[in-house]
């Protein structure tokens, strides 16, 4: 919503040189504002080749990617593949199998499906095609690799982790005599890794501080000061189990996992999962040892180098389902490598045919069963719906997910159900600004306007940098026509978000109605200076009602009570006037005059009522 639909950045190509230069373009929530101008180009190409909101044009576009990606996998895992297996005829086929399982995993659907996770998808490609520039001699000579690297970086900052991947490329296949036990010479070994890598950590490492420190807005949001860096990684030891788990058989994805911070660190969770780690840690250094079990080593490498930047950096969700499409390609690629080297250790690829025909069955039994589970995965993605159900059933405990499924029945009218979801989430996620806008929203569709005006202020006092309550706050009351106010608050959201396109659309027919009211107020002075119409008057008054000129409500009134004295509409106005000015003693007269006139007057009750409690507040104070 506010990369995409609410971002009125990428309406057009002409400024696509400011996206580099201003992160502002990036979003139109201040709090979610990143330097990756590369996403923000991709967003306003789809939107301007598609001439309006159309999500197939992003779909595409990201699916297009994600084909070139596949095929630069199977290019990088053979090429490992044979650096440590020379002689192995069915390393190809590995490969092949490698990549076929990766396009297929059903864990990928989300950053596929997802268009803001496009910045997943294409800096990783970015890594791959980098790694693969690096490896060809002629590509490699003219440095055609940084190229790619600074694109993956600018498309989101895990792009970075390229360079201790390319460390990691060079120690196990290139400069891998600084494994050997001899420690001769090792400072003219670490000497020729440092020459070969330098380009790439000099530039990534400078433009990660640039990126970070001077290109990314201060009202950027994106750590978590609510839980100690401790307490947030010791939790990411478990989550790592969780990605595992879903790598092996991805039966637990959710949109939106509900995983919360785990206390004390030593719980059994933790400490499983650190096991995990460590067991992965001691296979991959031990697997580094020997070059024919060094793709192992590697993949390894690459699963917790890609990890990195979210197990040490808290951030606000603990876990996410398109955090797992960067790392799992080390998976990709040490796992079938793996089962390679036990197969080939069990002789039973050339010698056994009858287990030939097990091994392709079982391949065929995952390739089969991933795209099965990608298929009822697109399913979920298919609709806002289903993925909000899909949510609330397996991540009960996630506020934002009861809150979305909640919104999804709004829009089809279910109030009452809505409202329970609402509720839920509530007791999950009380201080959620958004969940505080949805109620306010749900209570104005339900004719209760003072609790809808509650939950808005409440919305509005919880969210300090976001536009998105004072423009619900003012389409709320651009609806019961009270402009000004509307007026005051749209402009408000567009002081904190100046791109917010929404904001600038309702700014624009809020407007149009003050300039069609002025007018009108124009015409019906004009109307009014040689006729005694009471009607026309009342209408003026009640112009100038809409515009907050209550003092010119009220001399206009009392123009009509010289003409009718037994107007009660006009004693009504008065009534409401004097009590916007606060003028609450001279406001009750004015509705108990009109009542008196017409004792039915639902309305002047209502102002009446308004007047004297205000006014025995008043008279307690």
């Amino acid at each position: 919503m506010h990369t995409v639909v609410n971002n009125d950045s990428i309406r057009t190509l002409d400024n696509w040189l400011v996206f580099f230069k201003d992160a502002d373009t990036f979003s139109s929530l201040p709090g979610n504002r990143a330097y990756r101008p590369i996403i923000t180009l991709m967003n306003a190409i789809d939107y301007n080749i598609a001439g309006k909101l159309d999500s197939n044009y992003y779909h595409y576009h990201i699916f297009l990617w994600f084909l070139v990606l596949i095929v630069l996998v199977f290019l990088l895992s053979k090429h490992i593949y044979k650096t440590s297996l020379t002689k192995n005829k069915f390393v190809g086929l590995t490969a092949l199998f490698a990549t076929a399982w990766f396009a297929f995993h059903a864990a990928n659907a989300e950053t596929i499906n997802y268009i803001c996770a496009r910045s997943d998808s294409f800096s990783t490609l970015c890594i791959v095609a980098s790694l693969i520039l690096y490896i060809n001699t002629t590509t490699r000579k003219w440095h055609l690799y940084l190229i790619t690297m600074v694109i993956g970086i600018w498309t989101k900052q895990t792009g970075v982790m390229f360079f201790p991947i390319l460390v990691s490329y060079v120690i196990l296949f290139e400069e891998h005599e600084v494994l050997s036990p001899s420690k001769k010479n090792i400072l003219t070994k670490l000497l020729k890794i440092l020459k070969k890598t330098a380009p790439a950590g000099i530039i990534a490492s400078s433009l990660f501080i640039l990126n970070q420190y001077y290109l990314t807005p201060e009202s950027t949001d994106s750590t978590n000061y609510f839980v100690t860096r401790f307490e947030y990684f010791s939790t990411q030891w478990y989550i790592i189990t969780h990605y595992l788990s879903n790598f092996i058989l991805p039966i637990n994805l959710s949109a939106d996992p509900d995983f919360t911070i785990i206390k004390p660190w030593y719980s059994f969770k933790t400490l499983f999962g650190l096991s995990i780690i460590i067991g992965m840690l001691f296979t991959m250094v031990k697997t580094a040892l020997k070059k024919e079990l060094r793709p192992i080593s590697f993949g390894i490498a690459w699963f917790f180098i890609a990890l990195l930047p979210t197990t040490l950096n808290p951030l606000f969700q603990i876990a996410n389902d398109h955090r797992m499409f960067f790392p799992f390609i080390g998976l990709f690629i040490a796992v079938p490598y793996g089962l390679l080297k036990i197969i080939e250790k069990q002789k039973t690829i050339e010698k056994e045919k009858k287990q030939n025909i097990y091994i392709i069955s079982i391949i065929a039994l995952i390739l089969l069963g991933h795209g099965y589970g990608t298929i009822q995965r697109n399913k979920v993605w298919n609709s806002i719906e289903s993925i909000w159900l899909d949510v609330v059933v397996k991540s009960p405990k996630n506020g934002r997910g009861q809150m979305n499924y909640g919104l999804t029945q709004m829009q089809k009218g279910n109030y009452d159900i809505a409202l329970n979801y609402f509720n839920k989430a509530y007791s999950l996620s009380p201080n959620y600004y958004v969940l505080h806008i949805n109620l306010a929203i749900l209570h104005a569709a339900k004719k209760d306007y003072s609790k809808a005006e509650e939950y808005f202020n409440s919305a509005i006092k919880l969210s300090t940098s976001s536009p998105s309550a004072d423009y619900y706050y003012a389409k709320f009351l651009f609806d019961q026509k009270k402009y000004l106010k509307a007026e005051k608050h749209v402009k408000i959201a567009l002081q904190k978000s100046p791109n917010h396109t929404l904001s600038k659309n309702l700014l624009n027919n809020i407007s149009k109605n003050l300039t069609k009211i002025q007018e009108e107020i124009s015409s019906l002075k004009n109307q009014t200076k040689n006729t005694k119409d009471p009607i026309k008057l009342l209408d003026l008054s009640l112009k100038y009602y809409q515009i907050k000129e209550y003092k010119l409500v009220i001399t206009t009134c009392e123009k009509i009570l010289q003409i009718d004295p037994k107007n009660a509409f006009a004693y009504n106005n008065i009534c409401s006037a004097y009590n916007q000015l606060q003028k609450w003693k001279l406001g009750a007269e004015a509705c108990q005059k009109a009542i008196k006139l017409s004792p039915n007057y639902s309305l002047a009750k209502n102002n009446l009522k308004w007047a004297t409690s205000n006014l025995k507040k008043t008279n307690k104070e």
